[in-house]
């Protein structure tokens, strides 16, 4: 965890960092950068999230040119299956 409860993930030392809500919570990652940089950052597979990028579902095909800047709002749902 990261200064005053803000949850950290690993930077790459040649980009700033950027605050941003992830799942509701404060974090402070590499930025700027994609969601799909993102997704990778997180090792998230991005064939079975669902994005939503400041309240607007994302389109998979958008996930590589879309840049997460300093205060967006992402929310990343798991598909889960079962039966």
């Amino acid at each position: 965890m990261g200064p005053r409860g803000t949850l950290t993930y690993p930077v790459q030392e040649f980009r700033g960092h950027v605050k941003i809500t992830l799942n509701g919570d404060s974090v402070e990652v590499a930025g700027p950068l994609t969601v799909s940089e993102l997704l990778s950052q997180l090792e998230i597979d991005p064939r079975r999230v669902a994005v939503e990028y400041n309240y607007s579902i994302l389109k998979r095909q958008l996930f590589a040119e879309t840049i997460v800047h300093e205060g967006d709002c992402i929310e990343i749902v798991n598909f889960v299956g079962g039966g």
